[in-house]
C-alpha cells in the first residue's frame, strides 16, 4: 500500500512544472515551482525506499504438526524462513519501543529455547498486542507472562 501512496507526491510536478507548459523557465514563478516539484520528489523517493525495505514477517503455529514457522523479506531483502519445533518456545513477551518523536510501539517477541529471538510485526496498541500473547500462551498450553 505504501508503494501506491508513494506515487501521490509526483503530482506535485506534473501540475507544477509539465502540465503548464513554461514559455520561459528564467522567472521566479518557475523557480517556486521547481523547488516545491523537487521536495515532492524528494518525499516520492523516500516512500519509494519504505516501500522497498519494509519487512513483512509472518508467524504460523501449526498445532496438528507441532511446527512454528517464522518467515521474513522485504522486496530488497530475500525471504528467510525458519521453522521450529512448538515446544522449543521458552518464553513470550510483548516487547515496547519507544520512539524519539511519536507514540510507542509494541511487538510480540518468542524467545526460542535455543536463544532465537523472533519478532512479530509491531503495533500501536498494547492491548492488542497483549491479547495476542495470551491466546497464543493458551494454545501453546504455557503459563501467560506478567
Amino acid at each position: 500500500m505504501s508503494f501506491v501512496l508513494a506515487f501521490f507526491p509526483l503530482l506535485a510536478p506534473y501540475e507544477l512544472v509539465i502540465r503548464p507548459n513554461w514559455s520561459s523557465y528564467f522567472n521566479v514563478f518557475f523557480l517556486f515551482a521547481a523547488v516545491i516539484s523537487l521536495g515532492a520528489v524528494a518525499v516520492s523517493a523516500l516512500l519509494f525506499w519504505a516501500a522497498m525495505a519494509s519487512l513483512n514477517s509472518m508467524l504460523r503455529f501449526d498445532k496438528d504438526d507441532g511446527v512454528f514457522t517464522y518467515s521474513a523479506g522485504a522486496p530488497i531483502v530475500p525471504r528467510r524462513t525458519l521453522q521450529f519445533r512448538l515446544r522449543e518456545i521458552a518464553r513470550l513477551w510483548v516487547e515496547k519501543h519507544d520512539w524519539t518523536d511519536g507514540a510507542p510501539s509494541y511487538a510480540l517477541m518468542i524467545q526460542m529455547s535455543d536463544g532465537h529471538k523472533l519478532r512479530s510485526g509491531s503495533s500501536w496498541s498494547r492491548r492488542e498486542v497483549e491479547d495476542i500473547v495470551r491466546r497464543l500462551s493458551t494454545f501453546l498450553g504455557m503459563s501467560a507472562p506478567v
